[in-house]
């Protein structure tokens, strides 16, 4: 199987965080989001992986070449941003036209079988699968019988689309050669031209799932309080813990983490060697060495 993880992103809505450091490799559980995702696919049969990138490319590629990785890797630097329809334009020579495609953001957090929906897009047909769920502030998904018909829809039946879909990689040669644009604009001139886009319920998958989006200092914070749902303390092997700490809800401290006396700690993600000054309180954010969100 065959699988493009979308990567090029600018984060802005995490900044300053990620003027040091791009979304896909924010630690999630102290482990980069992008060799977690590599890690997911691996283990569930995916042997070639395109992955693209822009903002802080140099960062990505040292991350990938560390990565001890079975699968059949590709890291496509763009020269400028090409968004997520034209990055799989750029990357198309890169892949088997004879097999679905399966395609997922870079940003999104998700214990899903990867595999299993590919194999229900190949059941149910057609040239793309969205996976969808009902998920506020993104619900903006038209569906009617298991097919996508609109976008932009604020009906009160609209469905959120997870940011994962499998294409037939045919329908990529719908983006015109050298321009940037959106996933999103491929899948409506599909749509445009009765092409059938198919929509599927997460649920559908699977009765009980993680999936969260970390474009937000919320959403990766959110990510954390689903992951830790049995462990609600992980900290590194590197990092010592003082007696004193008070520590009232679930937390996750990185390598090489200083932490002075009497800090109290609840629903907060500290960052690989970041020093927290005496009697800090930290609830609900993000520490890093560079800023606290």
């Amino acid at each position: 199987m065959q699988a493009m993880i979308l990567a090029a992103g600018l984060g802005t809505r995490l900044r300053p965080l990620t003027l040091h450091l791009p979304k896909p490799l924010f630690p999630v559980l102290n482990l980069p989001l992008l060799s977690r995702t590599i890690s997911q696919l691996e283990r569930q049969g995916f042997g070639r992986i395109v992955i693209n990138s822009f903002h802080l490319a140099h960062l990505i590629t040292g991350e990938i070449e560390s990565h001890d990785t079975r699968a059949d890797i590709t890291i496509l630097v763009e020269p400028s941003l090409l968004g997520t329809g034209g990055a799989l334009r750029n990357a198309l020579p890169y892949f088997s036209k004879d097999e679905p495609l399966l395609v997922i953001n870079g940003d999104v957090v998700t214990d899903l079988d990867l595999a299993r929906i590919v194999d229900l897009h190949k059941h149910h047909g057609g040239m793309a699968t969205l996976l969808i769920h009902k998920r506020a502030p993104w619900n903006n998904l038209a569906v009617r019988q298991g097919t996508v018909t609109r976008f932009h829809y604020m009906g009160p039946d609209a469905r959120a689309f997870t940011g994962i879909s499998v294409l037939d990689p045919r329908i990529i040669d719908l983006i015109p050669k050298g321009r940037a644009g959106s996933l999103i604009e491929l899948f409506e001139a599909a749509i445009s031209q009765g092409l059938e886009v198919r929509a599927l319920e997460a649920s559908l998958v699977t009765d009980r799932y993680i999936w969260e989006d970390i474009g937000t200092p919320d959403g990766y914070l959110l990510a954390h309080r689903a992951l830790l749902r049995y462990n609600r303390l992980l900290v590194d092997r590197e990092t010592e813990l003082p007696e004193d700490l008070l520590w009232e809800d679930w937390a996750v401290i990185g390598r090489r983490v200083h932490l002075g006396s009497r800090v109290v700690l609840a629903r907060s993600v500290i960052w690989e060697g970041s020093v927290v000054p005496p009697d800090t309180v930290l609830r609900d954010c993000i520490l890093t060495p560079w800023a606290c969100l």
